[in-house]
């Protein structure tokens, strides 16, 4: 007989921290603060159908990644050097490496080409807030940050 498993907490997204580094620069990852949005992080590749003649029903294979489409999210803080060295490579439409560290201490990182930078819809009574489009090259490298 199977002990049934007991119920967990499950761990809040707060305190997610994003970093991002120029491909090929021998500069370190910088902190992207204020970031409110990383969406979906990971891969999924599309099928291909091999379907033949002889086959009775259809048949799949899986097919080459194609990176997602993606929009990094955040508010805007005026000062901040992060914060303005992501836009400046935004608008250059540079490659970086982008790198999340969620709380229970999972990594993600990939590459992505920056599609530029906006400032997205703003209220009087709303903060400013940034977009920046990018499109994910490759797959994600997932890791287990240690200690800490």
């Amino acid at each position: 007989m199977t002990t049934p498993a007991s119920p967990q907490d499950a761990v809040l997204g707060a305190g997610t921290l994003t970093f991002f580094k120029e491909k090929g620069a021998a500069t370190a990852f910088q902190q992207v603060p204020g970031t409110i949005s990383i969406g979906q992080v990971g891969e999924k590749t599309p099928t291909l159908e091999q379907t033949t003649l002889e086959d009775t029903s259809k048949r799949y294979i899986a097919g080459l990644f194609d990176g997602p489409d993606k929009e990094l999210k955040g508010k805007a803080y005026d000062a901040d050097e992060g914060q303005q060295a992501f836009f400046a490579a935004a608008r250059a439409r540079k490659i970086v490496i982008i790198q999340h560290e969620w709380p229970d201490k999972v990594t993600a990182e990939y590459e992505v080409v920056l599609l530029g930078y906006m400032r997205d819809e703003t209220g009087g009574d709303k903060t400013i807030d940034w977009v920046v489009p990018c499109k994910q090259n490759g797959q994600v490298t997932w890791g287990k940050k240690v200690g800490a």
